[in-house]
């Protein structure tokens, strides 16, 4: 991410309860939210949660601590890795909500 993307809004989704803000990352991160590129990096799976969920929900959890195999993953988590093995491009904020 360029200096100048630092600062590009994008659409923050909460994995656990879908919530969804756009925000800086500085913005997140300052809210509370655990994002990328403030908290890990984009293109990894790790948590993406708002301020009220915590990690143990996440797909990252279940991978890494619950020990799930790929056959268990549901079609919720495969679209979650498509949107992290496309970020930020999947995530940026549509123009449209920006203007209005």
């Amino acid at each position: 991410m360029s200096e100048n993307e630092d600062e590009e809004p994008l659409v923050h989704i909460c994995e656990v309860c879908g919530a969804q803000e756009i925000l800086t990352p500085h913005q997140a991160y300052d809210k509370g939210w655990d994002y990328p590129p403030m908290m890990a990096n984009f293109k990894i799976l790790s948590p993406r949660t708002c301020p009220k969920c915590g990690i143990d929900q996440t797909l990252w959890w279940r991978i890494v601590v619950s020990k799930i195999d790929k056959e268990s993953l549901t079609t919720e988590d495969l679209a979650l890795i498509e949107r992290v093995n496309n970020e930020p491009d999947s995530i940026r904020a549509p123009q449209e909500e920006l203007d209005g």
